[in-house]
């Protein structure tokens, strides 16, 4: 997460329902490893505990200024957008096993 500022600034891009207890949430963030070039991260998310989410349509709507986190509990990995703390995060899910993907930035 410090390698990307902890979401900080970044979008949120599509979320793409996989099966009823998996998905993938795309966004775009700034590397600092490239010189804070944008590049895209791909969640995927399986074994979905509990999650609060958002249509496509207001996905770009979450303020992400104060970027996200990512928590490791007993209950599962607590993944939130938009805020530092998984319960005030607009968006967020608790899941059973969490995975990223970096590609090159494109919208």
């Amino acid at each position: 997460m410090e390698r990307f500022s902890n979401l900080s600034e970044g979008e949120l891009v599509s979320l793409e329902f996989l099966s009823p207890d998996s998905f993938k949430i795309a966004l775009t963030v700034q590397d600092k490893n490239r010189g804070f070039d944008w590049v895209n991260l791909n969640f995927e998310f399986t074994g979905i505990i509990d999650a609060k989410l958002l249509d496509d349509a207001a996905l770009k709507a979450v303020d992400m200024g104060k970027g996200g986190n990512i928590v490791f509990t007993e209950a599962g990995i607590e993944v939130g957008f938009g805020s530092n703390e998984y319960l005030s995060s607009p968006m967020h899910i608790c899941t059973k096993v969490l995975k990223y993907e970096e590609s090159y930035f494109n919208l």
